[in-house]
């Protein structure tokens, strides 16, 4: 069954013809539409005024997912961009035993934070901690919170979400669809709201190689999931999933293009729009660039490969692979609010936060350019010497695992058990796999984004506005991300110092050293025993 499309924006009335290139009368919708962006079209001419900024004076803000990477850096830019905004409630559950409030105290000690709190001094004052759950009705509010925010606050940013892609159906949905489902109830209870932003993903129509800014939709209802959502057997639930064609890699992409559908459908009360970043990445500029969190799939990757633990990767190393700074898609969050509330549009502005069609990066050029710059600034830890090859060829990736990952882990983990010690390396290549499964679907496609309206989004902030908001990629590269991290991610224990540096280096050799070692005797072994098959059948074929 082919999808249904929801094509944005759509103008009311006679308009362009893209085919025949033929206009018709502009309809009154349109007029305002275009009246909207005369300011935009004379900043030329006129003095400009930091639109955006008093767009956020005196606001009060929902922000879900402030505990994620992509929240925190939406956090510190609101706080550090934007002093005139009066207050930020940030959503946090608690968490491993840990209480919101201990939770917020959490991130504030982030590495991101330092040069706010001290330029910014009593900045963080204005972040209050709503304890609740996205995934409850009221997104699990206490009756005085509830009554707070829907008194004063007038922005919604929901970017939390379940982003694992191994996960059953109905914990995908319950976790991204469901949450963003109580979440625009909530919206519909604030006594003034002027946007709500929702952070989807590029991914959310995979099933599509082209991806426009739109959204693409579903042959059913999205309340038709909703109520089979609630109810205790996954049949129906699992029927409707299999009817939506084509079919979606994982139940993580389903579950974001299922939620774009219930945007559409029931946010149709006040102005929305929805960010679509790609693979997120560290941080381009900012306050601190090279900054990045601990999570991200493909940073994990380049950590591990950094290490030595990934020695073989499945894919196909010619794809395109889209990668996206952090820091600009928090920028895209903050101007499509400011753009979409000012519009009043009926319609949600979808925004495809990707980079491929100014910055093209394959997964060769990304792999072997955070080999390179771990063999420059060796990671402290290492397993063994980074080395990397990328097979697409099934049959050849599992020949290279069994030499370079498992034969290995074999031999170390015997000896860690041996002398009393927890083995490891081979339950963590297990995962690795496993994780490995899951990813090899875009590491084996490359998509088509569309993204007129990023940089529509880009052209309407004037020039004081671009240097807090930056949206242009012109100038990113995969080069340039590796330039700024081994200063700008914490977790990696970087210290450019020369002696820490040849240090790493000898332990590295070292361990690299017993592991090719195993290799070589693992290698002698299967050489010995096919030596020993094969040898009696050629003596009796000589022997003829």
């Amino acid at each position: 069954m082919s999808l249904h499309i929801m094509r944005f924006p759509k103008p009311r009335g006679n308009t362009c013809d893209d085919a025949s290139g033929k206009c018709g009368k502009i309809a009154q919708g349109q007029s305002l539409h275009i009246k909207a962006l005369e300011p935009f079209a004379r900043c030329h001419t006129m003095p400009q005024i930091p639109q955006v900024a008093d767009f956020y004076e005196g606001k009060s803000i929902l922000l879900t997912g402030a505990s994620g990477y992509l929240g925190v850096i939406l956090l510190e830019t609101l706080l550090r961009c934007f002093p005139g905004i009066r207050s930020i409630y940030i959503l946090l559950r608690e968490k491993r035993g840990v209480q919101p409030e201990c939770r917020k105290e959490q991130i504030f000690k982030k590495k991101i934070f330092t040069k706010l709190k001290e330029k910014q001094t009593g900045v963080l004052k204005k972040v209050h901690v709503i304890a609740g759950d996205v995934t409850l009705p009221r997104i699990g509010m206490s009756q005085v919170d509830f009554l707070k925010v829907i008194q004063e606050v007038t922005i919604v940013f929901h970017v939390a979400a379940s982003i694992s892609f191994m996960k059953p159906l109905r914990f995908m949905l319950k976790h991204n669809a469901k949450a963003l489902d109580y979440v625009i109830d909530l919206c519909k209870e604030l006594k003034k709201i002027d946007v709500l932003v929702y952070t989807s993903t590029a991914y959310s129509n995979c099933n599509r190689q082209e991806v426009e800014e739109q959204i693409y939709r579903l042959p059913f209802p999205a309340q038709r999931f909703l109520d089979e959502l609630n109810k205790d057997t996954d049949d129906g639930l699992n029927y409707l999933a299999t009817q939506c064609l084509p079919k979606w890699p994982n139940n993580y992409t389903f579950s974001k293009c299922l939620s774009e559908n219930i945007l559409l459908e029931k946010a149709t009360e006040f102005p929305t729009a929805i960010i679509r970043p790609s693979i997120i990445i560290s941080c381009w500029k900012g306050i601190m660039p090279g900054y990045i969190e601990e999570g991200s799939g493909m940073v994990d990757l380049g950590l591990a490969i950094g290490k030595g633990f990934v020695r073989v990767l499945r894919g196909n190393p010619g794809v395109k692979i889209d990668i996206i700074p952090v820091d600009v898609v928090a920028n895209a969050h903050i101007a499509a609010a400011w753009s979409v509330a000012a519009k009043r549009s009926s319609s949600p502005l979808v925004v495809n936060c990707t980079s491929s069609d100014v910055s093209e990066c394959t997964l060769h050029d990304y792999t072997s350019t955070l080999f390179n710059m771990t063999m420059k600034h060796p990671l402290p830890k290492s397993y063994q010497k980074q080395s990397i090859t990328i097979q697409k060829n099934f049959v050849l990736y599992w020949l290279f695992s069994l030499f370079e990952h498992y034969a290995p882990a074999i031999v170390i983990d015997a000896i860690l058990n041996i002398s009393g010690r927890k083995p490891k390396l081979l339950s963590l290549y297990r995962f690795y796999e496993k994780a490995m499964d899951s990813l090899l679907y875009f590491l084996t496609n490359e998509w088509n984004f569309h993204t007129q309206n990023l940089k529509q989004l880009e052209r309407q902030l004037n020039p004081e506005e671009k240097e807090n908001l930056y949206l242009d990629l012109q100038g990113f590269s995969v080069n340039e991300m590796a330039r700024t991290l081994p200063e700008g991610a914490p977790f990696y224990e970087w210290e450019i110092d020369p002696k820490r540096i040849a240090e790493r280096k000898r332990v590295t050799h070292l361990r690299y050293m017993l592991t090719s070692c195993i290799k070589a005797v693992v290698l002698a072994l299967v050489f010995s025993a096919i030596y020993i098959i094969l040898f009696p059948f050629y003596q009796a074929v000589t022997a003829h």
